[in-house]
């Protein structure tokens, strides 16, 4: 593998607009690859973002037409064998690759500090590459989403960096949902929780999930690695403490590291050894204070000191899709949210309260995964209690396959109706469903269009019909559900 990472090697990437992808794709594209690559969605923000800086995004009708025989394509577990670009490869017996592999490869040249967990593990990520940068240890940043308003994630070769063990820092989200964070054996990492998901990849089993938790920190240990986990959760405390270099965070007393939230103010007490430091975050919220003091101890495995990075990060600018402002008009405000799985829903609904206390929520929720919703159907209605209005979107299939998928809708549907009662707002074409919540809107609203499908494309839209004033022209429900999505987890 290594040896494919010769300056110039060409590289197509098939679905590059995903948020993995295109981070691969930009990863790539700093040390000298030849990178382009396809995508169904090939115009939109991310294929922009991606072309200036040089990396030509197509429609994959249009690269099946210039596939080239010396071309690395890079696949993600989230594209179907039955791909046309897969397929019109492997017709000219070109190499393919999991992305897994090609960031694996480029990983092994640096000193990695890779985050893992089922929630939390982007923002987490994102804020140590953020501290790390504003220090000016200028590390690499490769995490499935952006820091708003901050570009320097990929510092080019030839960028005068500091060096770890003899190497530049490196900076990583890894991924559980496939069992490919298993490929990474850091030197640092980074634990945030474990929860019931992605259980598909792991024979349905929580334990064995927790297995692979365990053999990722093991990984971590043998390099003689510091592991940073949050010791509120059981499975997380149980795998970490038993490993030589660990540290134990959260807002439990038998953490090393405890993070008192303070609800009222929205602000938090760090305390390590007897000794206390006040943490007061500009976009701070309970789970963002806990993701924030990891991303504090990951740090000070390349002598970031704790007090200097709590006190960078109390000004991190958030990540893009995680409680991201779209619009302020007149007082309605407007947020995007990446949250699928109920856990991440209930965190992220409390967030919004403690940022905008009083103010009436009215919840855009596109559900992802046939897998997650059946595994954990019946938690969507309680983590949605107390939201005034919810608009149940049809589960994104993120290219899953479903036997019935319309009797799984409705068994959600009527899930969350149990549990939220009128709350609930009855099926409607989207165009009517964007025009209702316009008319409706007043000032000291808010709505939060959540999801990690393409539920983001109607929060932008209604931004546009909320600030214009005009009835929205836009594709129905039906529509929306056929589409396959290209974005990670």
């Amino acid at each position: 593998m290594i040896e494919l990472l010769q300056p110039g090697t060409p590289f197509l990437l098939v679905g590059i607009c995903g948020a993995g992808m295109s981070s691969l794709a930009m990863l790539l594209r700093s040390i000298g690859m030849d990178v382009r690559g396809s995508d169904i969605a090939n115009d939109g923000p991310e294929a922009e973002r991606l072309a200036s800086l040089g990396i030509r995004v197509m429609s994959e009708t249009e690269v099946i037409g210039e596939l080239r025989h010396d071309e690395v394509l890079v696949r993600s577990s989230a594209i179907r064998p039955d791909n046309v670009v897969l397929v019109a490869a492997s017709g000219i017996g070109a190499a393919v690759l999991h992305r897994t592999d090609v960031l694996s490869a480029v990983a092994s040249r640096y000193f990695l500090i890779a985050v893992s967990g089922t929630h939390g593990k982007t923002t987490t990520s994102g804020m140590i590459g953020y501290a790390l940068a504003t220090q000016g240890f200028v590390p690499t940043i490769c995490v499935g989403g952006h820091i708003a308003g901050f570009d320097g994630a990929f510092p080019s070769e030839g960028t005068q960096r500091k060096q770890i063990q003899g190497r530049p820092i490196m900076v990583l989200e890894t991924d559980e949902s496939d069992g490919s964070f298993l490929k990474f054996h850091p030197d640092a990492a980074v634990v945030t929780n474990i929860d019931n998901d992605h259980l598909g990849a792991y024979g349905g089993k929580l334990s064995n999930l927790v297995g692979a938790f365990a053999r990722f920190s093991q990984q971590c240990a043998e390099r003689g690695g510091l592991i940073v986990g949050c010791g509120d959760d059981r499975e997380v405390a149980r795998i970490v403490q038993a490993l030589p270099r660990h540290v134990l965070y959260g807002q439990e007393a038998s953490n090393q590291v405890q993070v008192g939230y303070h609800f009222r103010s929205n602000t938090a007490t760090v305390a390590r050894e007897g000794r206390e430091q006040p943490f007061v975050m500009k976009r701070g919220d309970e789970k963002s204070y806990l993701n924030a003091v990891a991303a504090c101890l990951a740090c000070e495995a390349v002598g970031a000191a704790l007090p200097d990075t709590l006190h960078v990060l109390e000004g991190f600018p958030g990540m893009e899709r995680r409680m991201q402002l779209l619009a302020d008009h007149d007082g309605t405000v407007v947020l995007s949210d990446h949250a699928d799985h109920p856990t991440e829903i209930r965190a992220t609904l409390q967030a919004v309260s403690v940022r905008y206390p009083g103010s009436p929520l009215s919840l855009v929720l596109q559900p992802h995964r046939f897998s997650r919703v059946s595994m954990c159907l019946e938690e969507y209605g309680p983590a949605l209690a107390g939201v005034s209005r919810i608009v149940l979107l049809d589960i994104f299939p993120a290219g899953e396959t479903a036997e019935r998928p319309e009797e799984l809708n409705e068994r959600l549907r009527e899930s969350v109706k149990t549990a939220v009662g009128d709350s609930l707002a009855p099926q409607m074409p989207v165009d009517q469903m964007l025009d209702d919540l316009r008319v409706a809107a007043s000032p000291g609203d808010v709505v939060l269009f959540m999801g990690p499908g393409d539920v983001n494309k109607l929060g932008l839209r209604f931004c546009g019909l909320l600030t214009s004033g005009n009835t929205v022209q836009c594709q129905t429900a039906g529509s929306l559900e056929g589409r396959i999505g290209q974005e990670n987890d």
